[in-house]
């Protein structure tokens, strides 16, 4: 009897290890399988949060231009009555690097020309290294902004883009070979159009401006003189030097200057120099051993110019 009792419950404990073995073993993997689904979800839910992050930061990429407005309307037409000027303006500041100055001008009612001054280090841009930054002003501003110049640290313009060049730039973004082209030639010829332009004749290779009026104290006469961008100061003979001033040559300030012919002492008298629009006052050195009058690059100073030999003339602007 005993033993048919230990055997009932050596059975028994049998069924319970058996039990205990099969829910240790079905609860693993219970726990595996719901661990696998849970990383499924986090996988999931990971994806969508990577493209929603992608979806706002393109977005805002698209959008941070429009700091005044929800769109391009609302941005020009809001409550605090912005113009067009001021949403070119603001847009451009947003998109330049913070070193180059811009400024808007318009052209005709409303059509804009963005004037760029590159501030860089390098003193040019190719077209298409602009054209990147000029792509999210037209976004917005293309249907108000026509033109763009650009100019160099010289202030001499040595891109134009013209409303084709805009067009493929907003609708290509970028611009092709021939277009490049066709910008930098029109960026010189709007430095000739903006410059004032001095007419020269060549006499043996040199530069001589007929149109030139000497002013003193006495009188004002005009002569012509020969551009020489090897001297520093500008040089009068000592007739026009008396027919203009009252200065007694012999007596007042000189200073010596390096030439060709050795070192030589000038009198230093004031004289207004104008030649076109242009019209300084400039200290001028009387040479006394010659009757050639020349005009020395202190006459450009706060001024920048380019000689052009095909068209013999001097095209001049400010700084």
């Amino acid at each position: 009897m005993k033993n048919k009792f230990l055997k009932i419950i050596l059975g028994l404990l049998a069924v319970l290890v058996l039990e205990v073995l099969f829910f240790s073993f079905s609860s693993s993997l219970g726990r595996k399988k719901i661990d696998k689904e849970n990383e499924s979800k986090i996988q999931i839910i990971q994806l969508k949060n990577e493209e929603e992050r992608k979806k706002l930061n393109d977005e805002f990429e698209m959008n941070k231009y429009l700091a005044g407005g929800k769109d391009t309307y609302e941005r020009i037409y809001n409550s605090q009555a912005n113009d067009i000027t001021d949403l070119l303006q603001k847009l451009t500041t947003e998109a330049l690097p913070a070193t180059w100055k811009s400024e808007i001008k318009v052209e005709e009612f409303t059509k804009f020309i963005l004037l760029i001054q590159n501030q860089s280090n390098v003193q040019e841009f190719y077209a298409n290294e602009i054209g990147k930054y000029l792509i999210p002003i037209l976004n917005y501003g293309g249907q108000y902004l026509k033109n763009v110049a650009v100019f160099n640290d010289k202030h001499q313009s040595y891109l134009y883009f013209d409303e084709d060049a805009l067009n493929q730039l907003s609708k290509n973004q970028t611009l092709s070979n021939k277009t490049i082209a066709s910008i930098k030639n029109k960026g010189i010829n709007f430095t000739k159009f903006n410059a004032i332009k001095i007419d020269y004749e060549d006499q043996l290779g040199h530069i001589l401006i007929n149109d030139v009026t000497i002013s003193g104290v006495n009188h004002s006469i005009s002569v012509p003189m020969m551009l020489d961008t090897g001297a520093s100061i500008t040089t009068i003979s000592p007739e026009f030097a008396k027919q203009t001033g009252q200065e007694d040559l012999d007596a007042i300030k000189r200073e010596k200057f390096s030439t060709s012919n050795g070192i030589i002492e000038c009198p230093i008298v004031e004289r207004e120099i104008i030649i076109s629009s242009f019209d300084k006052k400039l200290s001028v050195a009387v040479c006394p051993q010659t009757d050639i009058n020349l005009l020395g690059v202190n006459f450009f100073e706060s001024m920048n110019y380019v000689i052009d030999a095909e068209s013999k003339s001097i095209y001049v602007w400010s700084k």
